[in-house]
């Protein structure tokens, strides 16, 4: 069975499209949990109907905690075997879980299935586009499947899984642990980072009509690309603060956050202050880390 997770705040007049997108799923062994984090509309309205039509929408409300928290209690409270992330204003195009249970059940090396996005203004969900902005093709997506270096390179540099996108076993969260409720955004680039470094493997799939589908409003995370594309606070947690990664695995995302904060420099030609003391800390503290890291090696011969 796989359990879709939606956390939402005060979405209510998406989640009806939101839990419409879930019904209609070709692949129908699904179970739906819905995190209402302390809304103060009419979300608790919506979902009610729903209910009473398909028992299989679920509906917990809990104190406003931020929407890691909100994940996390879905997760505890899901028994699928598969995990489906959705955020409240965001939708899947009706094969999307269809075609990437099938993905696992011909492959048992796949931890986790993801394809391509499709991004919507909220004015025009029949417009798609592959990018946030419409201005670049897809090609920003590495479309791999892979595990270890290969996904920790390109997720040192980029965050390429939207939160709908991918498909996971619930076993990885055994194996890398629920949402970091201590980051305000960022946590989902910070759990797939998690999952890479765990060496789970990552399967691109891609189908017609299997597409996440994510809008694009004011106020919505996925707008905030200056944010979305900060990589600084994700490469100090994952290098200098993390205390089983390889010395291989902090040089691969070393090399990427150079690469990454460069193309940022010729980009935009200026940091901000914040970016440029980020980077200056971390080339201070990188050899410092590897220092550390040698010397517990040693200690465990």
């Amino acid at each position: 069975m796989v359990s879709v997770i939606i956390p939402t705040y005060n979405y209510a007049h998406y989640l009806t499209e939101t839990l419409q997108s879930v019904k209609e799923q070709t692949y129908q062994d699904w179970e739906c949990i819905i995190i209402d984090d302390e809304s103060t509309d009419n979300t608790q309205e919506i979902v009610k109907e729903f209910m009473l039509i398909d028992k299989r929408f679920k509906y917990i409300y809990i104190e406003n905690k931020g929407v890691s928290n909100a994940r996390n209690v879905g997760i505890k409270a899901s028994s699928g075997d598969l995990i489906q992330f959705l955020d409240g204003d965001d939708l899947l195009q009706s094969n999307k879980i269809k075609s990437q249970v099938e993905v696992f059940e011909r492959s048992s090396s796949a931890d986790i299935v993801y394809n391509s996005p499709r991004f919507f203004d909220d004015n025009d969900k029949h417009k798609l586009r592959s990018s946030l902005k419409g201005n670049k093709s897809d090609d920003w997506m590495p479309k791999l499947s892979a595990k270890g270096s290969k996904v920790i390179s390109q997720l040192s540099k980029i965050n390429f899984l939207v939160i709908n996108s991918p498909l996971l076993k619930r076993s990885i969260i055994d194996k890398v642990g629920y949402f970091d409720e201590s980051m305000e955004a960022l946590e989902d680039w910070d759990f797939w980072m998690r999952c890479a470094l765990a060496d789970c493997y990552f399967y691109y799939n891609e189908i017609e009509n299997s597409f996440p589908l994510v809008r694009s409003h004011q106020g919505s995370l996925s707008t905030q690309t200056k944010l979305m594309n900060n990589g600084h606070f994700i490469f100090l947690k994952h290098t200098l603060f993390h205390d089983n990664l390889s010395i291989k695995q902090g040089v691969i995302i070393f090399l990427k956050y150079i690469e990454l904060f460069w193309d940022t420099f010729f980009a935009k030609f200026f940091f901000s202050t914040i970016s440029i003391s980020l980077f200056i800390a971390s080339i201070i503290l990188l050899p410092l880390y590897a220092f550390i890291k040698i010397i517990r090696f040693i200690k465990c011969l």
